[in-house]
């Protein structure tokens, strides 16, 4: 078995699931196991490693490679994993079958974390690494992004970045951000049998909803980024009222507004506010998830590097738009451009039979290795 397979069967082994805000408890639904794995492997390859706590239980792993060269390239991945309910396959115990390697996590994306760690290992053994490298694999991607936030505002430095995903070694230069937050109404409780006597949250949310599926419908016809499109607006969860017999006293939605980059979050809501200002009744939570889209130039040093080196592997290079978003955004907007870029395919990530292909994962050692020595 290659390095870099083994390593990848021993990342899937470890159980690193995210709640996703459930009642879900255990080492097996946090990131301590794995992110105390990659520290000692990263210690016993003489490679300065630090856990940073962001919540308990839920850790960053962030290492430093000085080349003693003048420009540092952040390679980044997610430890946490959506959970392995119901999967067809053993989420945590990796198999190898026509050269696929199975496992919860094996695309999404412990497949580019593997990558990431074995290039640089490779590159230092030949003594050839041009770049210091920060090493840093977060927590909590697939729910908040809190692992990769945390690490930006802690001062994280690089002249650029590669964020690992799934992109079939594909180089994602730009995706859009996404926006999220709750919205109530407020009414009065009463029996429905005399209605009047109370106030239906529920009427007072449907006007509310008919404002934003108006709005949502404007936004599509704003200029569209050349390779984005248009921002969008979704509500994805409406929930309320006790008992059919009772006249409802709350109301509530959840909103998923994608964002073109350069929106804030405060730029997505106020229009918005300003839409629904004369509505009784109704307040907007703070959103609880919050990334800026990213958009790194063609032209840009880190998408010319790897591009090359993507050619030189592969023998051509895509260079794509996404409508997903992904900690890059934090980066991008942190000051460091960063591309999305690793093996395994999206359509695989999250499935009851997640895998990825052992050639492309060896494909993306390689290219990674050309982009450290150039």
């Amino acid at each position: 078995m290659e390095p870099v397979v083994k390593l990848l069967a021993d990342l899937v082994a470890i159980p690193s699931m995210n709640p996703m805000g459930r009642t879900r408890s255990g080492r097996e639904y946090s990131e301590q196991t794995l992110a105390e794995f990659l520290a000692g492997f990263l210690k016993k390859s003489g490679i300065d490693v630090q856990l940073q706590q962001v919540a308990p239980g839920r850790p960053n792993v962030l290492a430093y490679v000085d080349a003693r060269a003048s420009k540092t390239i952040l390679l980044e991945a997610h430890l946490d994993t959506v959970h392995a309910d119901n999967m067809a396959v053993e989420p945590f115990d990796p198999v190898i079958r026509d050269e696929k390697l199975y496992g919860r996590g094996s695309c999404d994306t412990k497949g580019s974390m593997a990558c990431f760690l074995q290039a640089v290992l490779n590159v230092l053994a030949r003594g050839s690494l041009k770049q210091n490298v920060v090493l840093l694999f977060v927590s909590d991607e697939e729910y908040r992004f809190t692992g990769a936030k945390y690490a930006a505002a802690q001062g994280l430095k690089a002249d650029a970045g590669i964020a690992g995903e799934p992109t079939q070694l594909r180089i994602v230069r730009a995706h859009k951000g996404v926006t999220r937050w709750k919205a109530a109404t407020r009414g009065v409780a009463a029996h429905s049998a005399y209605p009047e006597r109370g106030k239906n949250a529920i009427y007072t949310m449907a006007r509310l909803i008919s404002r934003l599926e108006e709005y949502a419908a404007t936004l599509l016809q704003q200029s569209p980024h050349a390779g984005l499109g248009t921002p969008t607006l979704s509500i994805g969860v409406v929930e309320g009222g006790q008992a059919v017999n009772v006249v409802p006293d709350q109301c509530w939605i959840e909103i998923d507004r994608r964002s073109l980059p350069g929106e804030t979050a405060g730029s997505i809501l106020d229009p918005i506010r300003s839409l629904l200002h004369d509505l009784p009744d109704w307040e907007f939570q703070e959103p609880y998830l919050s990334v800026a889209g990213m958009d790194v130039p063609e032209n840009a040093a880190v998408v010319q590097k790897l591009s090359a080196s993507v050619k030189e592997v592969l023998g051509e290079s895509i260079i794509e738009s996404a409508q997903y978003a992904t900690d890059a955004g934090i980066y991008a907007a942190a000051g460091i451009p960063t591309v999305v870029f690793g093996p395994g395919n999206i359509a695989q990530a999250h499935t009851d039979s997640e895998y990825i292909e052992l050639k492309q994962l060896q494909q993306a050692v390689h290219i990674v290795e050309r982009f450290l020595t150039r």
